[in-house]
């Protein structure tokens, strides 16, 4: 019982370490923040707000925080520069049309702890009214700081080639070169096999093959109960590109939930 104990009280400690409070007010909607989790960038570090547990996976990949709004995540991405000056917000939530962001310079003693490690602080701002919408947040966090994710090595590549999400992508990748509809029907997400099965696929599929790189290899794959993330690297019109793709396991199956690309650095 004592053991129990320990471990429930350790849960629970770790649970308060990467804690949001306050509100995100989007027009007449008001969304709790709970969650915080941060890592660091090239530039500073991030930090990201929501009403919903964080994946901690997707904080380098801006573009997979800022589709968490299809999700149903409301939330916040704050940015902050390296000297603890500046900072940019991005606002998650599909309750807005378009996007909605802003940047300046943060208030004294507005982050109370900013290390490598940790960070502590708050910010707010009153609701502005743009194109209709008022949009303003009062906001506390305090969260560990995840370090960067380290460059894939060669004993990670070889890992990825014996993992089943690494087999099930490459797989669609196939699939959509050959332009097998079937295959990639069924290896596609649900929620977008719909899409694929009308009179549009052929020009649908010449533009997702246009955009798919060249050579593609896994570098990495990191499968945590039913999700997986890999890390990959292909080519594009000869320079070379890395991509992150997300796949989640359904009904014993793995299928891939999204993926992006860009210039490799």
């Amino acid at each position: 019982m004592l053991a129990v104990l320990i471990l429930a009280l350790a849960s629970a400690a770790s649970a308060a370490q990467n804690t949001a409070s306050g509100n995100l007010t989007i027009g007449k909607d008001t969304f709790e923040m709970k969650y915080a989790a941060a890592t660091l960038t090239g530039e500073g570090t991030r930090i990201v707000l929501a009403d919903k547990p964080i994946p901690v996976d997707l904080l380098d990949d801006e573009a997979q925080i800022w589709d968490l709004k299809t999700q149903g995540f409301h939330g916040l991405q704050i940015d902050i520069t390296r000297d603890k000056a500046n900072y940019a917000l991005f606002v998650i939530s599909s309750t807005l049309e378009g996007t909605r962001s802003n940047s300046g310079t943060l208030k004294a003693n507005s982050v109370t702890v900013f290390t490598n490690k940790r960070v502590e602080g708050s910010l707010d701002e009153a609701p502005n009214e743009i194109s209709g919408i008022a949009v303003g947040y009062n906001v506390k966090f305090a969260s560990d700081v995840v370090p960067p994710e380290p460059a894939p090595t060669p004993a990670d590549a070889a890992a990825a080639a014996g993992k089943q999400s690494t087999a099930v992508y490459l797989a669609l990748v196939a699939a959509i070169r050959a332009g097998d509809k079937q295959k990639i029907i069924e290896l596609a997400p649900p929620d977008k096999r719909a899409v694929i099965d009308t009179p549009q696929f052929p020009e649908i599929l010449k533009m997702v093959q246009m955009m798919t790189p060249s050579d593609i290899k896994v570098l990495k794959a990191t499968e945590t109960g039913d999700h997986a993330k890999l890390v990959a690297r292909g080519m594009d019109d000869g320079k070379p590109q890395r991509g992150k793709i997300y796949l989640n396991r359904v009904n014993g199956k793995w299928i891939m939930a999204t993926e992006s690309w860009a210039a490799e650095k």
